[in-house]
């Protein structure tokens, strides 16, 4: 993949995209939650090689250069000289069920759900400044409903499809942990999909060997902020677990799934390049997969209105990741999941074009 359009997905990444009228009215026909606000509900597409995840509803997006339009058959990114065919992921099969509306396809095989969109860090005074996840008081969806609706579509996907797993953190990270758990018992006693899981690092950390025991396959535990003091700002609640208890869990992670399938996120553009760069290099050397991914002002966040990352950061902080991953062996097809779909960043674009070099 050229340099140039890495360039192309970071301006994307980080300023979203206009939606041309008469192709709005077209894409909310054919996909009803096309313009769903917020962070997990943006639009995830494919151009040329790449995944990607792009925000359309939200304010931001109304002053990015790139207009989605449908054009010439195909619906299209145009904007500083680019004219790029998109291609929008398959439909699950529909079921009948609660997926309907949960599922959705972030890449050609990876399918996110969201089961908890309750937070216990969503409070005044305890959210995290970039979480676009509106307050809700209901608990996660019942495990046993869940697994019984993925026995629908399931046996209808191809086999190489995966089960991606997030949510608000309901309660406390070990309540969560433990929810976790059960649904993946569940889903084992009918399924052998690979399954991979987000969630904050639980204060038991043996729970981690449960979620190995259990059948998850992959986890990701998202660090976010690099710098100790400036997570208490920007994650008032979540900053609770300290830095050090994050380690850990990677350290411990590592060590019950292997090196590599442990993941963790850092915001670019809320936090200096620098201080995230030397936080990769850190968890690259005890096997943990750094994700970098930008800041996007989403409507419902704390910090709307900041200034989004700037795009040409994040190739700098993804071209430094990419050689990371070749020193470290990390290698993003060996964790399935959001690591493995990149849409959300860039690493694996800059890893895959500096091993063709």
């Amino acid at each position: 993949m050229k340099n140039e359009f890495v360039k192309l997905k970071a301006d994307l990444l980080c300023y979203g995209a206009r939606v041309e009228k008469e192709t709005a009215k077209l894409l909310e026909a054919e996909y009803p939650h096309f313009f769903d606000k917020g962070f997990i509900h943006a639009v995830n597409l494919h151009i040329r090689d790449a995944n990607i995840n792009i925000s359309v509803a939200e304010e931001f997006s109304t002053e990015s250069p790139y207009l989605l339009e449908y054009r010439d058959g195909a619906y299209r990114i145009t904007g500083n000289g680019w004219n790029e065919p998109i291609t929008f992921f398959p439909k699950l099969p529909h079921t009948g069920t609660v997926l309907d509306d949960m599922a959705r396809l972030h890449s050609m095989t990876c399918i996110n759900i969201w089961p908890s969109t309750t937070c216990c860090y969503d409070k005044p005074e305890l959210k995290c400044q970039f979480c676009s996840l509106k307050a809700e008081d209901h608990a996660p969806m019942d495990t046993g409903e869940l697994a019984d609706a993925l026995k629908v579509p399931l046996p209808l996907v191809p086999k190489e499809y995966i089960l991606n797993f997030s949510g608000g953190t309901y309660r406390d990270p070990d309540w969560m942990v433990r929810y976790w758990i059960d649904l993946a018992r569940k889903i084992r006693a009918f399924s052998d999909v690979s399954i991979t899981v987000e969630f904050a690092p639980p204060s038991d950390l043996g729970l981690l060997q449960e979620m190995k025991d259990a059948g998850i396959n992959v986890v990701i535990m998202n660090l976010e902020i690099a710098n100790d003091e400036r997570r208490k700002r920007i994650c008032p609640g979540k900053s609770h677990i300290s830095y050090e208890h994050y380690y850990e869990a990677f350290r411990e992670g590592v060590r019950i799934f292997g090196w590599g399938k442990v993941s963790s996120v850092l915001i670019g553009g809320i936090q200096p390049k620098e201080e995230i760069m030397e936080e990769c290099a850190k968890m690259a050397a005890i096997g943990v997969f750094p994700t970098v991914m930008p800041f996007r002002p989403m409507d419902n966040c704390e910090l709307y209105g900041f200034e989004r990352c700037k795009p040409e950061e994040l190739v700098e902080m993804a071209e430094c990741l990419g050689s990371l991953l070749h020193k470290y062996a990390l290698d993003f097809t060996q964790q399935p999941g959001c690591t493995e779909c990149g849409g959300c960043s860039l690493e694996n674009d800059c890893y895959m074009r500096q091993k063709k070099e």
